[in-house]
């Protein structure tokens, strides 16, 4: 019996994964139909309405699923976007400020080049980060929230949320150093905000000043989650991750060399570019590992937010690893650290940069003395340290006034560098060069081969469109219908059907 091939299990797999996920979001779909109907109903009977007038909501909330549908099927292009700003780029693509030309409203638009994903071995890492970030539901508070992701012959794109107030890096380089007060704060809502990547079956492995972003009004928002693994798969089944970021390391490039949205340019004294700063030893060491990895990371941002520089930093990213995996001996904190910082602080942070079998766990993490006092379930709506220089309001009130705005308007260039002003300046060829000609592209996107010597798209499945929520007004009162949060997410949209195409 012939042998299967490998790109014939690949296919395969692509295929069963394709539907498996269409097939869920079916049966999503029409458990969410059934539900909207139900609390209808209930609503209705509970407000004593008569026949006539039920019928009318139920028409009501039949036109809008359907409209619902008619807007899930229709398809992006680049071309449904107008740029505004170019606010990073990076070796695989850049990230825009965009604005949506039907509706004017405003997003980051991050496009990833096929060809080098392709050749980089990029591809797993490209689906994880769309998969988790479709599966984030509206409510949740902690993860960037993806609105759209389309690809086309030659590029991938993610519409996401636009966060102005750049990263936690770039905060870091302006103060140097954060107060302990202000450390713990972020402290508390990276923990919510890793918590949430946890609750929806991840570990980030990825957690670093860089992806933890800051919005409008000052509080984190995780991003760049391209490295996060299912929970529940087999080892020899993970994404690698030591592999590549050892050998990028070795070789001065970044860890991931992804399109970042803020450039890191901290003195190269302090935490040179593309050291593996934030990796737990378990996973330098290739050795099994679990969610706890992400609280090593953690411990490690907090150190460098407090004594102002990385505890493994050193110039050789080599280096770096070794001091790494021999944290026994080289975890030291500076002697006007230990004066200044509360016993609390040093203890919890020595908790989480351990051995991964006595490092805290979420429980006692946020039972620790340190947290003492904290809010956990309010720490959104709670005042943070610092707000974004025209953060808060006047940024909402930027980005109402530039929905609409002509370019031509003497206040445009304004209100985008207001908006843009935490991120490094690029050049802007516009969105013209990413929507050329596909032909001429063409050559350059590597396709896996079929046995038959045909082709088929390594990125089937790609699509994503966010739900608008359903609402159904009863009485003059708004009756949300819309149970997403309630339900299992697979994913608002059906994906891309297998095929040559994209």
């Amino acid at each position: 019996m012939e042998e299967i091939s490998t790109t014939t299990r690949e296919k395969a797999s692509v295929t069963k994964a394709y539907l498996e996920q269409k097939y869920a979001i079916m049966k999503k779909e029409r458990e969410e139909s059934r539900m909207r109907r139900n609390i209808l109903e209930q609503k209705m009977q509970s407000l004593k309405l008569e026949e006539p007038a039920k019928e009318s909501y139920r028409a009501e909330l039949r036109n809008q699923e359907l409209n619902q549908m008619r807007q899930q099927r229709k398809r992006l292009t680049i071309q449904d976007f107008q740029s505004l700003a170019v606010v990073g780029r990076g070796a695989f693509g850049e990230v825009r400020l965009v604005r949506k030309k039907d509706t004017g409203e405003v997003f980051a638009l991050k496009s990833m080049l096929k060809s080098s994903m392709v050749m980089k071995n990029q591809v797993g890492h490209v689906r994880a980060e769309r998969d988790i970030l479709a599966m984030a539901d509206n409510e949740c508070q902690w993860l960037v929230t993806l609105q759209y992701s389309f690809q086309d012959t030659n590029r991938l794109y993610m519409v996401m949320e636009y966060l102005p107030g750049g990263d936690l890096m770039g905060l870091l380089i302006k103060e140097d150093k954060l107060s302990e007060t202000t450390t713990r704060f972020y402290a508390a809502e990276m923990v919510m905000a890793i918590e949430s990547v946890h609750e929806l079956g991840y570990i980030h492995r990825d957690i670093k000043p860089d992806n933890v972003l800051l919005d409008a009004f000052g509080h984190i928002k995780l991003t760049d989650l391209g490295l996060c693994k299912k929970m529940d798969v087999a080892p020899h089944e993970m994404l690698p991750i030591t592999t590549h970021t050892l050998s990028d390391a070795a070789n001065g490039q970044p860890i991931n060399d992804r399109t970042r949205p803020y450039n890191r340019n901290r003195e190269v004294a302090f935490s040179t570019v593309g050291t593996p700063d934030y990796i737990a030893p378990e996973v330098l060491l290739q050795q099994g590992y679990g969610k706890e990895c992400d609280w090593w990371s953690m411990g490690v941002i907090l150190y460098e937010c407090l004594i102002g520089y990385p505890p493994f930093n050193a110039d050789d990213p080599m280096c770096t690893c070794r001091k790494i995996v021999n944290w026994k001996q080289t975890l030291v904190f500076p002697t006007e650290a230990i004066q200044s910082l509360s016993p609390h602080c040093i203890d919890f942070i020595r908790r989480l940069i351990c051995s991964a079998d006595v490092r805290l766990d979420l429980a006692h993490i946020k039972a620790h003395p340190w947290f003492a006092g904290i809010e956990w379930s309010s720490l959104r709506t709670t005042q943070a340290p610092q707000m974004p220089p025209r953060g808060g309001r006047e940024f909402q009130e930027s980005m109402l006034k530039l929905q609409h705005l002509d370019t031509n308007d003497v206040q445009y260039q304004t209100l985008v560098k207001q908006i843009t002003q935490n991120f490094d300046e690029f050049p802007d060829q516009g969105l013209g060069h990413l929507h050329e000609d596909a032909s001429s592209y063409e050559s350059l996107v590597p396709k896996a081969p079929n046995s038959d010597g045909g082709e088929y798209n390594k990125f089937i499945g790609y699509t994503y469109r966010r739900k608008p929520k359903v609402r159904v007004t009863l009485n003059e009162t708004f009756t949300e219908t819309s149970l997403e949060s309630s339900l299992p997410s697979t994913g608002s949209s059906p994906p891309d059907a297998p095929s040559t195409s994209s």
